[in-house]
């Protein structure tokens, strides 16, 4: 059990890895963007950015705390669940669809 946990624990902590990287390069992005509207001297262009790169911040925040709460991990795992049977469905659908062309071709 204790491996469980622990492997748990460095799954969250990849993911938490992924979320941090993105984060930090949708900030360097949008400093990068920063800067070529400060050069381009367009206020409102700049301003723009400081926005969006606020609210980035801002969400990738609440991402960040919504992933540690176990309610909303229970319906991200059911989300996938119903996600893998639609696509499932779907892919064996598509498999009989297809064998039934050939059936009717050969």
């Amino acid at each position: 059990m204790n491996w469980t946990v622990e492997r748990s624990e460095d799954v969250m902590s990849d993911h938490r890895g992924n979320w941090a990287e993105l984060a930090n390069r949708l900030n360097a992005l949008g400093l990068k963007l920063k800067l070529h509207a400060e050069q381009a001297k367009d206020d409102e262009l700049s301003d723009a950015l400081s926005t969006l790169r606020h609210q980035l911040e801002e969400a990738f925040a609440a991402t960040g705390r919504a992933v540690e709460d176990e309610a909303v991990r229970a319906d991200v795992r059911e989300v996938a669940r119903l996600l893998g049977e639609a696509v499932s469905h779907a892919l064996t659908r598509l498999g009989d669809d297809v064998l039934e062309t050939v059936r009717r071709r050969g």
